[in-house]
C-alpha cells in the first residue's frame, strides 16, 4: 500500500461524510421563509443540525489529510509501499481491505460525531434553561417528552408528567426536584386556606 492509495482512500471518507451532510431542505420551508412566516423548528431538526456540522467538519478534514498526502507523495516521489509485509498479497486482496478499512473507519467516525452532537445538544439547553429558570416543563408536556427522547430519558407507562420532568432536570444537570410556584399546583388554595385556619 502506498501513499498515494492511503491518500485516497482518506479522500473517499471525507467525501463520505461531505455527501452526507448535502441534506435538501423542505421545500415549503423556502415558500415560508420567502413570506416571511417561519414555522418553529422542531429540537430534532436542532440536533441533526449539529450531526450536519459535524460531517462537514469531518469530511473537509479527511479531504484535506489526504490532499496532503498526496502532496508529500507527489514531493517524495518515491511510490513505495508503505509496509512491505503485504506485498505478496493479491490486488483484490488489498482492494477488499480498503475499502474494509473505510466503512469501519467510517462507522466509527458517524458513532464519534452522533456523540458529539448529542453532548453539545445537551450542553446548549442547560444554558438555555439555566438562563431561564422560570421555563416550566410541566407546562410544556409535548416539548418535554421530545427533549427526554432525544436525550435518551427512558419513559415509563405510569410516568407523570412531574415525574418524567423531573427525570429529565437530572438528565439535564438542572438539580433534581420539579420546580412548580404555587400557582401552577392545584392543591395550593386549599393548602392556603387549611393554613389560615390553623392561625
Amino acid at each position: 500500500m502506498t501513499l498515494g492509495s492511503v491518500a485516497l482512500a482518506l479522500e473517499i471518507v471525507g467525501v463520505i461524510f461531505l455527501a452526507n451532510s448535502m441534506g435538501i431542505r423542505n421545500p415549503r420551508r423556502f415558500i415560508s421563509e420567502h413570506f416571511g412566516i417561519e414555522p418553529r423548528q422542531p429540537l430534532r431538526a436542532v440536533h441533526q443540525q449539529l450531526r450536519v456540522k459535524a460531517q462537514i467538519f469531518t469530511g473537509f478534514l479527511f479531504l484535506l489529510m489526504g490532499f496532503a498526502l498526496e502532496l508529500v507523495s507527489e514531493v517524495d516521489g518515491t511510490p513505495e509501499p508503505l509496509a512491505s509485509a503485504g506485498a505478496d498479497a493479491a490486488p483484490l486482496t488489498k482492494l477488499v481491505g480498503l475499502v474494509a478499512g473505510i466503512l469501519v473507519l467510517s462507522v466509527l467516525l458517524r458513532v464519534a460525531q452522533n456523540a458529539w452532537s448529542l453532548a453539545v445538544f445537551r450542553r446548549l439547553l442547560n444554558e438555555f434553561f439555566q438562563d431561564h429558570p422560570d421555563w416550566n416543563f410541566e407546562k410544556h408536556p409535548v416539548e418535554t417528552r421530545e427533549i427526554g427522547s432525544i436525550l435518551g430519558v427512558p419513559a415509563e407507562d405510569e410516568d407523570s408528567i412531574g415525574d418524567y420532568a423531573e427525570r429529565l432536570r437530572v438528565a439535564l444537570k438542572l438539580g433534581g426536584g420539579p420546580r412548580r410556584s404555587s400557582n401552577d399546583d392545584a392543591f395550593a388554595p386549599i393548602r392556603k386556606l387549611g393554613a389560615e385556619r390553623r392561625h
